[in-house]
């Protein structure tokens, strides 16, 4: 676990909280002053893409922070 710099890790979580917030306050702005016509997004799909997209993203992190297996030759 050397590998893993925390404070790396605590600002590349805080960039993409960021990001994701930032996004949805974009679609919540461009709902409320009309958007366009047919073209909305149930909020339930828009957590669970926002929420995947986080998992996908943590477990890319992750597996590039893991400790690579030691094998014998």
């Amino acid at each position: 676990m050397s590998n893993l710099d925390l404070m790396k890790a605590g600002i590349g979580l805080a960039v993409v909280i960021g990001i994701a917030l930032t996004a949805i306050a974009g679609y919540a702005l461009f709902t409320t002053f009309g958007g366009v016509d047919g073209l909305t997004v149930a909020p339930e799909l828009l957590v669970s893409v926002l929420f995947g997209g986080l998992l996908v993203a943590a477990a890319a992190s992750a597996h590039r922070v893991a400790p690579k297996p030691r094998t014998r030759v």
